[in-house]
């Protein structure tokens, strides 16, 4: 299982957190960890009017952040999680997701696996919410010619020092260095994984930050400081829009797929209103409307039959689903050891 990346990282983000538990802690209250904007807040809105309850929010940033604050709360004080799908099997090992059955839910009627296509399972403790791919977002004005591979962004040119961006999350990282260098980005083999490790030392004085990419005028991007990052596809949607200097690529070695979660946390005491909260979300004309606004593929049929013709055939929003672009799937947990290790050697 994942571990944060550094643990003063993780105290930073754990104390306002457990602020916002106890302030939060009435009854009838959806408290909702997730990625920041990532749910239409107009939507939000009308749940909060058409069910007279308020939901809060609390952010993490990255994935090891996210699982240090779960660690170091035991899964109390939120009802709703959104986290990446991968960490469904030990999430629910460790006791921290409600288990309920599909028909409790009644618009999961909608709801299919991703890449896979079949039916959600009768039990479950986790539903998809959106999938996607990552990919490089960069400055057309700035590069003397596009990205085409990843080595372009992990071996780039003397004039991208200290100009590239990179994804704040140790696996992620060294998966797409990976697929860089010709292997599965699965592989655990030691003999990648070494060459993989050298290749993000060499990879080092080119890069300004590991974190995901800014919006709006806070955007590194936008501002000229980097040139060229690593990004999520509708990440990289939201920042391109009205800015036609911005650019984006699935490398020609493909990418990895990946596919988010929503759960209900087993330690809620609001799990009724959760429920109608996950419900609501995957009403189909509802979910149409969070998915154009995310600027993520939804794994919801119904709402995909409501969507407009350029969100469907967006290949940025809906990555093609070919043998280049390998599903994640969770590491080892010797394998996440060494590359978090690793991980915090270049970014201490």
């Amino acid at each position: 299982m994942k571990h944060s990346r550094q643990s003063i990282v993780g105290l930073r983000a754990l104390i306002p957190v457990l602020l916002l538990i106890f302030s939060f802690a009435r009854a009838e209250e959806l408290r909702i960890l997730t990625w920041e904007d990532y749910i239409d807040p107009e939507l939000v809105t009308r749940f909060e009017q058409e069910n007279n309850t308020k939901v809060r929010f609390i952010y993490y940033e990255d994935d090891d952040e996210r699982d240090f604050i779960l660690a170091n709360t035991d899964g109390s004080g939120f009802d709703i999680i959104v986290f990446d799908q991968t960490m469904t099997a030990p999430y629910t090992k460790n006791g921290w997701l409600h288990l309920f059955r599909r028909e409790e839910v009644p618009n999961l009627v909608h709801v299919q696996m991703p890449m896979s296509n079949k039916p959600l399972p009768e039990e479950l403790t986790s539903i998809p919410y959106s999938w996607g791919s990552i990919g490089l977002l960069y400055r057309k004005d700035k590069l003397t010619s596009p990205p085409e591979s990843w080595m372009d962004f992990f071996r780039p040119d003397d004039y991208l020092r200290n100009r590239i961006l990179v994804i704040n999350t140790a696996s992620t990282t060294f998966r797409l260095a990976l697929k860089a260098l010709g292997f599965s980005l699965l592989s655990e083999d030691p003999d990648h994984i070494a060459k993989a490790r050298q290749l993000l030392r060499e990879q080092r004085p080119f890069v300004r930050a590991y974190r995901n990419i800014l919006f709006g005028e806070e955007s590194e991007l936008i501002a000229g400081k980097v040139w060229i990052a690593m990004a999520y596809n509708g990440d990289a949607m939201t920042v391109m829009e009205g800015r036609p200097e911005l650019g984006f690529i699935f490398p020609k070695e493909g990418s990895m797929l990946w596919t988010d979660s929503i759960a209900i946390l087993n330690k809620s005491s609001s799990k009724t209103l959760a429920k109608q909260f996950i419900n609501y979300l995957n009403e189909p004309e509802i979910n149409a409307q969070n998915a154009e606004y995310i600027q993520y593929a939804t794994p919801n049929k119904a709402a995909n039959e409501l969507l407009p013709k350029e969100f469907l055939d967006n290949p940025t929003i809906n990555p093609p689903q070919t043998d280049r672009f390998e599903v994640d799937r969770i590491p080892s947990s010797s394998m996440m050891r060494d590359m978090i290790k690793y991980f915090i050697q270049l970014n201490p």
